[in-house]
């Protein structure tokens, strides 16, 4: 799956079904993500990305197009190394480059709880 086909995908799923919705049909369908297999860090910090851009109600093109979907975005929030680790391709690890009382990508259960 490209990276275009990869926020496409987690943009309708988001629009239809959320974005608990979304990553829950991504972690049993397990798509490649930027063709180096899944990687759940990576899953979730999309889903949070493009959920936050489709309730600011940007539209699919733009969503596509934003800086915040752009595959180099992730390191933003994470050193390298820790992406490229097996932990963080297994599952979610939180954010390491954060300031505190930033925006930081979350678990999509845990917006539904806030």
């Amino acid at each position: 799956m490209t990276h275009i086909d990869l926020i496409s995908t987690i943009t309708r799923l988001v629009r239809g079904a959320g974005a608990a919705g979304a990553i829950d049909h991504l972690r049993v369908t397990q798509p490649s993500i930027d063709g180096n297999g899944y990687h759940d860090t990576l899953a979730v910090f999309y889903v949070w990305a493009v959920d936050r851009l489709v309730v600011a109600g940007l539209s699919d093109s733009a969503i596509l197009w934003h800086p915040l979907t752009d595959d180099r975005s992730p390191l933003a929030w994470w050193d390298a190394d820790t992406l490229a680790g097996e932990a963080a391709a297994a599952r979610f690890v939180p954010s390491t480059l954060a300031m505190p009382g930033e925006a930081t990508p979350v678990e999509p259960r845990q917006l539904l709880a806030a």
